[in-house]
C-alpha cells in the first residue's frame, strides 16, 4: 500500500470545535489557512461518527479501519478522497493531506457551479427550459437540450454555450463570490475548467466538498431557487436504502466522482480524484461505492 493510503487525517472546521463536530448555529466565515490534524484511525472514526458509523466485521471490535478501506478501494492508484459531513462546520476527511489540497481541473464537475450561476442570473430561466447553441450545428437538436437533461447525460456544448452567454468578467466574479477554486475563468470562457491552459480554473478535493456542503445547505451567494434547482437535477442513484448524487468528469490528467449520500439520518458530501495517465471517471466511480460500502454509507455489494 502506498505511503498516502495509510493514514487518514481531517481538516479542523476552524471555529474552535474539534474535527467533526456539528455547529448549532450558523458558522462564520473561515479567514486565513485550515489547520490540519493527523489522527489515529479509531479517533477519527469517533470524530465523524455521525458520518462513518462504519459496521463491525465479525471477530472485530470497533469500526472499519478508515484507511484501510481507502487502501483497497484506490489501490494501486494515486488518488485522494475527501469526505464530511453536509452539517455547517463539521471536519472533512482526506485520505492525504498533500493530494487532497492539489488544486486540479473541475472537468465536468463544474458544471454544478455553472448551473447555479446559469439560473440565478437569468441566463437560463429554468432548468427545463431549452438552450439552443449559437450559431447552431447541423449535429444539434433543433429543439436544445435543457440544463437538467445536459447536467446528466451529458451535453458539453450546453455549458460552453452558458458560459458564452455569461461572460468572462461576470463568471470570474461569480466563482470568487462563491470561493469555487481559484475563480480564474482562463483565455476562453467557453472552454472553462477543462484544463486546457495554465492560468485556468482549478480546485481541491477539499474545495469540492466544501462547496458541495454550502449548496446543499442553500448558503451559497445566489438565490435559494437557484440552489435548490441545482441540488435537484443532479442524477441520483438508489443503493438498497441510500440515496447517492453523482456528478462525474475527465479531462487533462484528472478523473472526478463527487456528489452527496444520503442513509438514514447521515448527509455526507464526497469527492473523489484520481490522477495519472488517462484516469477514467468510471473507474473512480467504481472505487468510491466500494469505499462507501466498508464506510457503511451504502450497503453492501452483492
Amino acid at each position: 500500500m502506498r505511503e498516502s493510503a495509510k493514514r487518514y487525517q481531517t481538516i479542523d472546521p476552524g471555529d474552535g470545535r474539534p474535527p467533526g463536530a456539528i455547529a448549532s448555529g450558523a458558522t462564520g466565515r473561515r479567514e486565513g489557512a485550515l489547520r490540519l490534524l493527523t489522527v489515529r484511525p479509531l479517533a477519527l472514526a469517533c470524530a465523524l461518527s455521525v458520518a462513518f458509523a462504519a459496521p463491525q466485521r465479525a471477530g472485530a471490535e470497533g469500526p472499519v479501519d478508515l484507511p484501510s478501506a481507502f487502501g483497497r478501494a484506490f489501490e494501486g492508484v494515486d488518488a485522494c478522497v475527501a469526505l464530511r459531513d453536509v452539517a455547517p462546520g463539521a471536519g472533512t476527511a482526506v485520505s492525504d493531506r498533500a493530494a487532497c489540497e492539489r488544486r486540479l481541473p473541475p472537468c465536468a464537475t463544474f458544471e454544478f457551479a455553472a448551473t447555479v450561476i446559469a439560473l440565478d442570473r437569468g441566463v437560463v430561466p429554468d432548468a427545463n427550459v431549452p438552450v439552443k447553441r449559437n450559431p447552431p450545428l447541423q449535429a444539434d437538436p433543433p429543439e436544445g437540450v435543457n440544463l437538467r437533461d445536459a447536467f446528466r447525460k451529458p451535453v458539453p456544448w450546453v455549458f460552453e454555450e452558458v458560459a458564452r452567454r455569461i461572460g468572462s468578467e461576470a463568471f470570474t466574479r461569480a466563482l470568487a463570490a462563491m470561493r469555487y477554486g481559484n475563480a480564474e475563468v482562463g483565455d476562453r470562457v467557453e472552454r472553462i475548467g477543462r484544463g486546457e491552459n495554465a492560468n485556468g480554473l482549478v480546485l481541491s478535493a477539499v474545495e469540492q466538498v466544501d462547496f458541495l456542503a454550502r449548496l446543499k445547505r442553500g448558503e451559497l451567494p445566489t438565490s435559494a431557487e437557484s440552489q435548490a434547482r441545482t441540488v435537484e437535477i443532479a442524477a441520483t442513484e438508489r443503493l438498497g436504502d441510500s440515496t447517492v448524487a453523482w456528478k462525474t468528469g475527465a479531462c487533462d490528467g484528472a478523473a472526478w466522482a463527487v456528489g452527496w449520500v444520503e442513509r438514514s439520518e447521515r448527509n455526507v458530501i464526497f469527492a473523489s480524484v484520481a490522477t495519472g495517465v488517462e484516469p477514467s471517471a468510471a473507474d473512480v466511480v467504481a472505487r468510491t461505492r466500494r469505499l462507501m460500502s466498508e464506510l457503511a454509507l451504502v450497503p453492501p455489494a452483492k
